[in-house]
């Protein structure tokens, strides 16, 4: 198993299905649906948590490809 750190909460890289980057109005978030939860609420991270979370997963990306 797989975890990562974002401010205060900690995330399975494994557990995760899909994530959804939205932008508006130059704010971002993301949100992070994970597989076997019995309901599909998504963990929404906002702004300086989303900026993290998503350089870390473009840095992977790159590594991996």
């Amino acid at each position: 198993m797989r975890f990562i750190r974002i401010g205060n909460r900690v995330v399975n890289l494994d557990r995760i299905a899909h994530c959804e980057v939205q932008i508006w109005h130059d704010t971002l978030s993301v949100k992070i649906f994970l597989s076997g939860s019995a309901n599909n609420t998504p963990i929404v991270l906002n702004e300086d948590e989303a900026k993290l979370f998503w350089a870390y997963m473009e840095s992977t990306a790159e590594k991996l490809g």
